[in-house]
C-alpha cells in the first residue's frame, strides 16, 4: 500500500520489486493506493502542486454485485493504466492481490460498472493517468 502523506501530488511513481515495475500515475495528498508487489521499492517521484492538476480528483472503485463500480468526478476521461486488487483476510491483514490490465479499469467521467468477480475482502485501486503520457 502506498500513501501520499505530503502536501504535494506525487506524479508518475515507479514502484519496483525484483524485475517487476508498476507505475502509479498519480497520488494526491492523503491518497492511498494498492500495489501488488512483494517488498516494493518506490523510485524517484515527480512532485507537483495540487493546483497544477487542473481540478483532478481521484477515481474510486467499489464492489457491486457482479462487478466493480468506478466513479469519476472529472469532466473528461482519463487514461486507464490498469489498477490493483488487494485482498484482506478476516483480521484485516493483506492476504494477496492481483494487477488489473488497463481495459479492466474505467477512468471515464461519471459512474461505470464493469463485470468481474472480486474475492471476498477485495479492494480495487484504479490507476488513472491525466493524459496519454
Amino acid at each position: 500500500m502506498l500513501e501520499n502523506t505530503g502536501t504535494l501530488a506525487a506524479y508518475r511513481i515507479p514502484v519496483t520489486a525484483g524485475s517487476r515495475t508498476v507505475e502509479v500515475p498519480l497520488l494526491t495528498p492523503g491518497q492511498r493506493v494498492g500495489v501488488v508487489l512483494d517488498r516494493p521499492v518506490v523510485g524517484p517521484v515527480i512532485w507537483l502542486a495540487p493546483e497544477a492538476l487542473g481540478g483532478f480528483t481521484p477515481v474510486t472503485a467499489t464492489a457491486v454485485p457482479g462487478g466493480v463500480r468506478y466513479r469519476s468526478a472529472n469532466c473528461r476521461a482519463l487514461t486507464s493504466r490498469g489498477g490493483a486488487v488487494l485482498v484482506r483476510d478476516a483480521a484485516g491483514r493483506l492476504a494477496g492481490g492481483e494487477q488489473l490490465p488497463p481495459p479492466g479499469v474505467s477512468c471515464a467521467p461519471g459512474e461505470r460498472d464493469l463485470p468481474g468477480a472480486l474475492p471476498p475482502g477485495g479492494e480495487v485501486f484504479p490507476y488513472c493517468a491525466l493524459g496519454a503520457e
